[in-house]
């Protein structure tokens, strides 16, 4: 089930962290296999905002791996597929 949480501003990495909190009830209701691993939801969004992700629209667990799609500082649509188990950036998707 992909969760949407629209965030307004580009954030560094303490505001992040808050935000990252704020979401975790939210990042609950992703898909379970991904927040089994040692990577969970908030570790996802801060993997994902370390690679270029600056407002975060989805988060959501598919066939085993985050993707957290959103837009970059400059506006641009960004995808970010991660792994739940190692937190390895698998793609980077820029349109």
């Amino acid at each position: 089930m992909p969760v949407s949480v629209p965030l307004p501003v580009p954030l560094g990495r303490l505001a992040s962290a808050a935000v990252a909190l704020w979401l975790a009830p939210l990042a609950a209701l992703a898909d379970e296999r991904c927040d089994r691993g040692p990577v969970r939801a908030e570790l996802a969004i801060e993997i994902a905002r370390d690679v270029g992700v600056a407002l975060i629209k989805e988060l959501e667990c598919d066939d085993d791996r985050w993707e957290v799609e959103g837009r970059d500082a400059r506006g641009h649509e960004i995808k970010v597929e991660i792994d739940p188990r190692t937190g390895r950036v698998l793609k980077v998707e820029r349109d």
